[in-house]
């Protein structure tokens, strides 16, 4: 069955065949091509112009439409699931039309249904016919998409418009300058995603030339044709610098694509974070004087009613244009289906625990979380080679987040994940023996044992551990031109409790703390925040202008420190960054030299160096241990046995 859950299920030349049929919809209208068909529309949360934009097209079509506007006077106020209703509407109608304010929603409902089901939205995740309407309007207005500049502002971080967005724009060719309010940056797994599937690159630019759009953030630009990667470098190059500036000023911006702040997304409803605006200004701007503005709907203040008015406003057309296009699509996915036509997006093999303890997705809004039910825990495995680290993504809300723990069902061992086991792992998911634990609990709550080690040794103990930061935190000091302005971050976990130590010896000099915050790289949060419950008034962390210096337990690629500084980079221009490390083991594949280092300990690539530190993993003191991994399958007796006693079973 054909559905529409993601823009990944469409092609280029699908989205084309689409775009086509929209162009010609009096055929399709006169045609009567939807006659006997009928669409429910289940909308879970508030809309204007998508519902009604789809039940317009369907009777346009020749359909007819029936309709919960309100879910919260349905069933669903009694207690019903999503799967329940999925299964009843769709032997009511021929095709479903679902909003839901859950991640990855939509996509348990299309598990149920019986018939094709279209996403309109499914919490912060995607809305992908959103992006239809998008790219047909910049194509309408354009003439094509391949080489056009766009620019994408406002809430990157929660709008689901901008994800499928992006994504579409990477696909057709399109550069991408991102400027987000502050702490509401586009996620690191998009970006990361442009960049492995799409070989995209991307530079922080000066926004000094977008001051009439935005005067809090600076910008992102993504592009497939001009490579940069400042956020290699742990000192901001004055030349680099000037270089982004120049290309940033030597732009031509062909479209802003606005958005609101997604209030219901917040915490806080985002009460304390500055945004964004395109206001009178940009009319006067010469620069732009061909730049479309577009948004999405509805606005709340960060477009200026005077845009109305100008040519360049096309927000209203743009919402227009939903008619047809979703005229057009309802007729595809009829084709489609009638024909069978497969769709893009291939099924890959999915990770399930074999275990009845296994990972969660950390998304505290997916579907599998609010509706366990309804789904079953079901993830994509990423060996991400780039930051060292086994990724998990959820099949239903695409969040990601790593692996902590492995181990072997056979063996019935685990361990911490590490990078040099990845051929192993591959090998064990294989054979259907790969168990992955949140946490060292979970492993033995199952009677899984620790995973036996050889040659292990102490290289740092308690005293040398403690030295080595104080001499650090020293050096950080003296080299701090401002140290007001100084702050220090730490890569979760090992490296935030290390920057909170470091931060601790300069408050000791000083008898001031300096700010602190901490990076968490596919985690479960925000992946910048402070690192302790801090004054709900200080808002976000600021970047802007500071003498950053990012600490971390270990470097040995430099991957995670690459991901870490990109993170920072994309989240505002700080005045230099810095990195401390306590261990370095002298490998490097990535340029990255660490500016403070606590012991360089070289080693090959079969050694394992972990900083363990008092209360993690149950250490009862700190210090810094070289060992080797036996393989968690080697008993390989008892695992024979228990296989040809199955197989004579």
């Amino acid at each position: 069955m054909r559905s529409l859950i993601s823009i990944a299920d469409l092609t280029n030349d699908e989205i084309e065949e689409i775009f086509t049929l929209a162009d010609d919809v009096a055929k399709l209208r006169a045609a009567k091509v939807g006659a006997g068909q009928i669409m429910a529309t289940l909308f879970y949360e508030p809309s204007t112009r998508t519902r009604l934009s789809f039940e317009s097209a369907m009777q346009r079509l020749g359909g007819s439409v029936i309709s919960c506007s309100d879910m919260k006077a349905s069933s669903t106020a009694k207690g019903e699931t999503v799967a329940d209703t999925a299964k009843v509407v769709s032997s009511y109608a021929d095709v479903l039309v679902v909003r839901h304010n859950w991640d990855g929603a939509v996509q348990a409902m299309a598990e149920h249904a019986d018939v094709p089901v279209i996403n309109a939205g499914d919490g912060g995740h995607e809305h992908p016919t959103q992006t239809l309407c998008d790219l047909y309007t910049l194509r309408q207005e354009k003439g094509g998409l391949k080489g056009l500049t766009v620019v994408v502002c406002g809430d990157l971080k929660n709008g689901r418009t901008i994800h499928s967005l992006v994504y579409a724009l990477a696909r057709f060719g399109a550069n991408v300058v991102t400027l987000a309010a502050g702490g509401m940056e586009l996620p690191q797994y998009v970006i990361e995603r442009l960049e492995r599937e799409y070989d995209y690159s991307f530079a922080p630019v000066a926004s000094g030339d977008l001051n009439s759009v935005v005067t809090e953030t600076d910008a992102l630009y993504l592009t497939p044709k001009q490579p940069h990667q400042l956020a290699l470098y742990t000192q901001v190059d004055k030349v680099i610098q000037s270089q982004l500036s120049s290309l940033a000023t030597g732009l031509r911006y062909d479209a802003f694509y606005m958005t609101r702040k997604q209030k219901e997304r917040m915490k806080d409803g985002g009460a304390n974070a500055s945004y964004p605006t395109i206001g009178p200004e940009f009319l006067q701007e010469k620069r732009f004087q061909n730049t479309v503005v577009m948004h999405p709907l509805p606005r709340v203040d960060e477009l200026s009613p005077e845009l109305d008015k100008d040519r360049r406003g096309i927000y209203f057309k743009q919402a227009a244009y939903g008619v047809p296009v979703r005229m057009a699509l309802l007729e595809f996915l009829s084709r489609a289906n009638r024909t069978q036509r497969h769709g893009a997006k291939q099924a890959s093999r999915a990770y399930r625990s074999p275990e009845p303890i296994g990972p969660k997705c950390r998304n505290a809004n997916c579907i599998t979380i609010q509706e366990p039910r309804s789904t079953e825990r079901r993830f994509r495995i990423y060996f991400a080679d780039h930051i060292g680290a086994l990724i998990l993504g959820c099949d239903y809300c695409d969040h990601r987040f790593k692996v902590d723990y492995v181990g072997n069902r056979a063996a019935k061992r685990y361990s911490s994940f590490d990078i040099a086991q990845s051929a192993t792992i591959r090998d064990w998911w294989g054979r259907g023996e790969l168990a992955l634990f949140d946490s060292i609990k979970e492993a033995e709550e199952l009677g899984y044992e620790p995973t036996k080690t050889s040659g292990q040794r102490v290289l740092m103990g308690e005293e040398e551990i403690d030295s080595a930061l104080a001499a650090m935190s020293e050096q950080i000091l003296n080299d701090c031109r401002d140290p007001d302005r100084l702050l220090i971050l730490g890569v979760r976990s090992v490296g935030s409790q290390l920057a909170q130590r470091i931060a601790a010896a300069i408050e000791a000099r000083r008898k001031r703390r300096p700010e602190l915050g901490e990076i968490e790289i596919y985690g479960s949060g925000d992946e910048l925040r402070r690192s302790s419950a801090a004054d709900p008034d200080l808002g976000p962390l600021s970047l802007k202008d500071r003498e950053v210096v990012l600490v971390d337990d270990v470097i040995y690629t430099g991957r995670t420190v690459k991901s870490a500084l990109s993170i920072i980079f994309r989240s505002g221009r700080p005045r230099s960054v810095r990195l401390a490390v306590l261990v370095d083991r002298g490998h490097r594949e990535v340029p990255v030299k660490p500016n403070y280092v606590g012991k360089n300990i070289p080693s090959s690539e079969k050694d394992r160096v972990r900083v363990r530190l008092r209360g993690e993993e149950r250490q009862e003191s700190d210090r810094v241990v070289i060992y080797s991994i036996v393989n968690p399958a080697v008993n390989t007796n008892t695992v024979a046995a228990s296989r040809e006693k199955s197989a004579s079973q």
